[in-house]
């Protein structure tokens, strides 16, 4: 009888302590999101790895992986967000989502081939996804292959003649050989279909820019930052464009709001050196 009560207690004493881990498991992730509610997302980083260290083994620590990468990712901490990624995909390798995430933080790292790779085996399973076809040829663009981007883009031709998709890579194609007015036809097309894309209208602004045609670039990326003013990069095409013009002044003012608004202050140092 003893021995029957032991085991009944030590049963429960058991089974509350996991019910204990389960719980505070559950709350580092809840305190994770009300970091991130917050914006506070280095103490919410920490909540996920506290999470994933209280139970190692818990099926849901893929998930939290693609989360902590995503965090990583946002503050820049690209090689820890790819660590995690690449978790996140050994542990969900059938959730193709996770693969996209680390292909696009190939791309932001300027690791193209990697992201190469990964669009790749992607397409493997869709081999008619626009968006990753195009996503691949936008970085086979980037990895000097222009040649395979071209492929990319004419293969979702074949299976969809009204893709925007190709006719936007194809635009960024004749931006990067400068034949600027077969880009610009391109992005007229596009315009007068998405008459409300602050994208395209800066995407043309800068063909404009680099034809040397800054009055209408200008007024093509006034009209971006109009429709999104969170944009950092229209703000360095308008001091860029604002330079051409002889407007320094402006143009200066328009560096710092694109480091304001998130532009990282390496990539507008040159110009700022070059207009100080």
């Amino acid at each position: 009888m003893l021995k029957k009560v032991l085991f009944v207690s030590l049963f429960f004493h058991i089974f509350n302590a996991t019910l204990l881990f389960s719980q505070d498991y559950d709350e580092w992730i809840n305190r994770s999101f009300d970091y991130i509610d917050k914006d506070s997302l280095p103490q919410a980083e920490e909540c996920l790895k506290k999470a994933m260290r209280l139970e190692p083994a818990n099926p849901r620590n893929g998930m939290l992986f693609v989360n902590l990468g995503t965090l990583q990712r946002q503050q820049g901490e690209y090689k820890e967000a790819e660590t995690s990624y690449s978790c996140a995909i050994a542990l969900l390798s059938d959730v193709p989502k996770i693969r996209v995430n680390r292909a696009e933080l190939y791309a932001e790292m300027s690791r193209f081939n990697e992201a190469i790779d990964d669009y790749t085996l992607l397409l493997e399973t869709e081999p008619h996804n626009e968006d990753w076809l195009y996503r691949r040829a936008l970085c086979k663009l980037m990895a000097a292959d222009t040649i395979g981007a071209q492929e990319d883009l004419q293969f979702i031709d074949s299976f969809n003649p009204k893709s925007a998709k190709s006719r936007l890579g194809m635009a960024v194609i004749y931006k990067a050989q400068g034949q600027y007015s077969m880009a610009e036809e391109l992005y007229n097309a596009l315009l007068k279909a998405n008459p409300e894309s602050w994208s395209l209208l800066r995407d043309r602004a800068e063909v404009y820019f680099l034809s040397n045609r800054s009055g209408a670039a200008l007024m093509d990326i006034n009209k971006a930052i109009e429709k999104n003013p969170q944009d950092p990069m229209s703000y360095l095409l308008r001091a860029q464009i604002r330079f051409q013009k002889g407007d320094i002044e402006y143009g200066k003012r328009d560096l710092k709001t694109a480091v304001e608004k998130g532009l990282s202050p390496e990539i507008v140092s040159p110009l700022m050196q070059k207009y100080p």
